[in-house]
């Protein structure tokens, strides 16, 4: 559902809400695989003795090498650093990052740190990232397909150049 409006907005309400969700992925997704310097990245969480262990399996998992993790990375970050978190004048990215593999990668670390977290203090968290998503996004598509539905009766109010 997303996709359709993602590849074909109407409204610049839509484009918006494109733009803001992708500016929000860029900011959590670079809380855990941004600098290794912040509070919240994994290697505060994981042991030290399993980094190695870890960083290998999620290359497995997103089918990388090491040198193409971090020319992903670094396009996720830069991304958030020169365009949402600090709107940098010099900016040098030059469109959106693909979120296709930091979702894997999302969902491979939370089960790697929900799995390394104390049973007694999770509460209510998810015992998978991925289902949790997925039904999130099932029940908010309706929704989302109601209000795209009534916007296209309006018609187009994207500038053309």
């Amino acid at each position: 559902m997303i996709e359709g409006i993602a590849l074909d907005p109407k409204q610049t309400f839509w484009i918006l809400t494109m733009n803001l969700l992708g500016d929000s992925a860029s900011l959590e997704w670079s809380k855990v695989f941004g600098s290794w310097h912040e509070d919240t990245h994994w290697t505060r969480v994981v042991p030290k003795a399993r980094h190695g262990e870890v960083r290998a399996a999620l290359l497995v998992q997103l089918s990388f090498t090491q040198p193409e993790w971090k020319a992903y990375q670094n396009e996720i970050v830069a991304y958030r650093n020169e365009i949402v978190a600090h709107h940098d004048l010099k900016a040098t990215v030059a469109k959106y990052p693909r979120y296709d593999k930091a979702i894997v990668a999302a969902n491979f670390m939370f089960d790697i740190l929900r799995g390394i977290a104390n049973p007694d203090q999770l509460g209510g968290i998810p015992t998978s990232l991925d289902r949790w998503s997925d039904t999130v996004a099932g029940n908010m598509s309706v929704i989302v397909r109601k209000a795209f539905e009534a916007s296209a009766t309006l018609g187009s109010n994207v500038p053309s150049d």
